[in-house]
């Protein structure tokens, strides 16, 4: 008898979890792109573990078991990390499911497509995490250029200087994209607003300059 009031119990969550959802993912509610501009919730985005958490969470809702087992970490050591990201209302509860033991499996889901944080309001202690992450996107970027045999000849100064406009420029694309719904992968998402802040950097004087030397040195190497 209490087994069976106990699944009814769960079936009822389950049921109510579905209602408050229209009985859909959140995923086609889930907004486009959100902008962190509070310094406290930029310092939480700049940890490599929640980092690899919402990317994880970007691609599907997971457990917090499932992402213990995918990152080789104790469930007590993501289940922080979760309660924080909960706390700043970067992700939340996508629903509900019953285990076959009974036991209730909460699915975590980012509320954004892609995060970005303000480059204006980052505190000084986190901004060399950013920028140095950049840095490594820019590395692919020069990859695709076919520029990467060039990348050794770029100072680390001008190197930062782009990565730090290149934050900038995000923030502004992205903003056009906050009022939206996340119609499609938060993957392709990202790569279509990197593609159009790239390109208006490009259009600015001082980085369509480096970006011109670089693919008339790729040509030349090529003809030779």
């Amino acid at each position: 008898m209490e087994r069976a009031l106990k699944w009814e119990k769960i079936l009822t969550i389950g049921r109510n979890m579905k209602k408050d959802n229209g009985g859909k993912s959140t995923q086609k509610s889930k907004r486009a792109v959100c902008i962190i501009a509070d310094p406290d919730k930029i310092r939480l985005l700049a940890d490599f573990t929640r980092a690899e958490i919402l990317q994880l969470l970007h691609e599907h809702p997971m457990t917090e078991a499932q992402l213990s087992k995918e990152l080789g970490l104790t469930k007590a050591a993501v289940g922080y990390h979760l309660n924080l990201l909960k706390k700043a209302q970067l992700i939340c509860l996508e629903r509900i499911e019953p285990e076959k033991h009974g036991i209730l499996q909460k699915f975590y889901t980012p509320i954004a497509g892609f995060f970005i944080a303000d480059y204006d309001h980052m505190p000084d202690d986190v901004k060399r995490y950013f920028i140095q992450t950049e840095i490594i996107l820019l590395r692919g970027l020069f990859t695709a250029f076919q520029l990467d045999h060039h990348f050794h000849g770029i100072s680390a100064f001008t190197l930062e200087k782009l990565a730090a406009a290149m934050l900038k420029q995000l923030e502004k694309t992205g903003r056009k994209y906050t009022e939206e719904k996340l119609v499609e992968t938060p993957g392709t998402l990202k790569v279509k607003i990197y593609a159009e802040a790239v390109a208006a950097l490009m259009k600015q004087d001082e980085w369509h300059l480096l970006f011109n030397q670089r693919r008339e040195r790729g040509s030349t190497i090529k003809k030779e």
